[in-house]
Formats: structure tokens, C-alpha cells, sequence
């Protein structure tokens, strides 16, 4: 697949993701899209990286430099913004208190929602008090770029121990695996950073690696009935285990369950938007290039076009949110490259 190929149809499924994400946050109410679209709208990101990720001969300890300038400096530039924001607010106005912006700050260096799982009952904790909630300044969506950061040095570390040998790095995943799952299920506290999901992520961004190098999609082309197959399983274990918010570790019934539904429903969807990119749109291609300043700042402009235009439809608000954002990263792209 050439650059241009690939990148259109990758797009369309980002952005298919990023609505979805917007959706979710909103409140419109759509029969069916939080279910389903829980199954992917998350996970599709990391098998997403994990597709087009292209390892460099560099050192590993270049190699994390450039990583966090392309997922932390992002991640803590708008949670700067939004932390100053808000903290000027409730000063200013006197809407807040200390403690709050205290829990506020702290969020931002734990990069998760709550200090506990969704279901907080495990083995060793059977009865908790209330939870505690973090990322709450408008900042929830920005867990995600910590989780990646991490996702991929994961994966960059395996790549360079194992020699790219894949079977070992598959048995590492598994190992790493096991010792997430048994986390899960005997402890309720979220570790900082999404360590307690790493390993699940893990596994998503290592499907997209090797569909890739396998050439996946054009298998799943040839011999449909596989991926037919695999779809059918997953409409079963989708009905069964219900959907899953990896940011607050609520898997549904199973963990496993939850994981192969992650996998099977990111690779329908992009294995769709593949077939389907003759007749993308290019405006819809470039929404989904610009994901990350939506994941980032969507909320806060969903809650200005609130406070300004009182009343007015989720639907037109997700739209305006998507046009204005978008359009401000790209023209803020165009600008960086006219400097050049």
C-alpha cells in the first residue's frame, strides 16, 4: 500500500473514532452507538499505532525523547491550558475551592479519570468507599496520550530485546498479559498512566504491527469468510460481555472478552474503510488528521459554545466543535510549513 493509499482510508477510521468519542461525551443518545462504538472507538487508536509504526535506528534513549514530544508535550501543553484556565476561573470568580483544584493538579501527573475501577469489589477489596475522580477541568480524553506513550515504549522495549523476533515478543505481550488480568481482578486501584491497561493495549498495538507487516487486510480480502467468521464470534461475545471504557477499567464481564472484541471490531473497521476508500470524501480524511487536538480540547469548547449559545443541539455543537478544531490545526500546520 503507498503513502497516500494508506493514509486516506487510516484517517476516515480516525475520524469514524473521534465522532464516536464526541458522541459519547455529548448528549445525544444514538440506539446502539455507545454500545458498539465502546467496543472500538478506544482500542482502534492503538491498533491504528501500532499499523503504521515504523521502528528507527536510533537509541532507545532518543527514541523516548522523540516519543514524549509527540505524545506528552501535547498531552501536558493542554492540560497546562485547561488546569490555568479553570484555576483563573474559580479565583476570579470564586466558583472553586482549593481542594478541588488541588484533585485537578494531581490528576494531571496520574493521567487517569477515577482512583478506582469501575466495579471497585475484587478479591482482596470487597467493599470500598466512594471514588475519586480526577482529569475533571474538561481534561478526561487527554488520558489517553500517557497510555500511548507508555503502549509504545512497551512495544519499542520488546522490538529491541527480542531481536524483532515475533514469537518472543508474542510470549512477552502474553506474560505481561496474564499479570494485567490478574491485576484486574484482585485490585481495584487504577495505576497512574494506564500501567494497570498497558499490557491490553499492548496487544491491540501489536495486531496493528504485524496486520501490517502480514498484509492482514488483503488476507482478510481474499478469504472473507474469516473475517466473517471472526465477526460473528465477536457479535456473540459482544452481547455477552456488553461494552467496555478502557480509561476506568470497566471491561464488562471478562477482560479477555473485552480484548478480543477490541481486536475484531477495529479490524471490521478499518478492514470497511479500506475496501471503502475509493468513495471517502477528502474533508472526512482530514478531520481524522487532526484527531488529537479534538481528543484534547473538545470538551472545553463543547462547555464555551454551552455557556455562549445556551440550548443549542449536541449535534450542531459536534459539529461546530469538529470544524473549528480542525481547521485551526490545519491552518496551524499550513502555517508551520509556510516557515519552513
Amino acid at each position: 500500500m503507498s503513502k497516500v493509499r494508506r493514509k486516506k482510508w487510516i484517517d476516515f477510521v480516525k475520524c469514524i473514532a473521534i465522532v464516536i468519542v464526541m458522541l459519547n461525551h455529548s448528549q445525544i443518545d444514538i440506539p446502539g452507538v455507545k454500545f458498539w462504538g465502546g467496543m472500538f472507538f478506544v482500542p482502534v487508536f492503538f491498533v491504528l499505532s501500532g499499523f503504521t509504526y515504523h521502528s528507527r535506528e536510533e537509541s532507545f534513549r532518543s527514541f523516548l525523547g522523540r516519543e514524549a514530544k509527540r505524545l506528552l508535550l501535547p498531552y501536558i501543553t493542554a492540560n497546562g491550558i485547561l488546569f490555568a484556565f479553570f484555576a483563573f476561573k474559580d479565583v476570579f470568580f470564586g466558583d472553586g475551592s482549593l481542594a478541588h483544584m488541588w484533585l485537578d493538579f494531581v490528576g494531571i501527573f496520574y493521567a487517569r479519570n477515577q482512583i478506582f475501577s469501575w466495579e471497585t469489589q475484587t478479591l482482596f477489596f470487597p467493599k470500598l468507599g466512594a471514588n475519586v475522580y480526577l482529569l475533571e477541568c474538561l481534561n478526561s480524553p487527554t488520558w489517553f496520550l500517557p497510555a500511548l506513550f507508555l503502549t509504545t515504549v512497551f512495544f519499542e522495549a520488546l522490538l529491541r530485546l527480542t531481536k524483532r523476533d515475533g514469537r518472543k515478543m508474542l510470549l512477552g505481550a502474553v506474560i505481561l498479559l496474564c499479570m494485567a488480568n490478574l491485576y484486574h481482578y484482585l485490585f481495584p486501584l487504577l495505576l497512574p498512566w494506564s500501567l494497570d491497561a498497558v499490557a491490553y493495549f499492548l496487544i491491540m498495538f501489536m495486531w496493528g504491527y504485524f496486520m501490517a507487516r502480514k498484509e492482514f487486510l488483503l488476507y482478510f480480502d481474499r478469504r472473507k469468510w474469516v473475517l466473517c467468521l471472526l465477526f460473528g464470534v465477536f457479535l456473540l461475545c459482544a452481547t455477552v460481555n456488553g461494552s467496555a471504557n478502557y480509561s476506568i477499567g470497566d471491561y464488562g464481564k471478562s477482560a479477555m472478552m473485552a480484548l478480543y472484541n477490541a481486536l475484531v471490531s477495529s479490524t471490521v473497521v478499518m478492514f470497511l474503510c479500506y475496501k471503502a476508500e475509493r468513495w471517502i470524501p477528502r474533508w472526512l480524511c482530514t478531520v481524522g488528521e487532526h484527531t488529537l487536538l479534538l481528543l484534547c480540547y473538545h470538551l472545553f469548547v463543547f462547555a464555551m459554545l454551552e455557556t455562549v449559545l445556551p440550548g443549542l443541539h449536541p449535534a450542531i455543537t459536534i459539529f461546530v466543535t469538529t470544524v473549528a478544531l480542525t481547521f485551526t490545526a490545519w491552518g496551524k500546520e499550513k502555517l508551520i510549513d509556510a516557515k519552513r
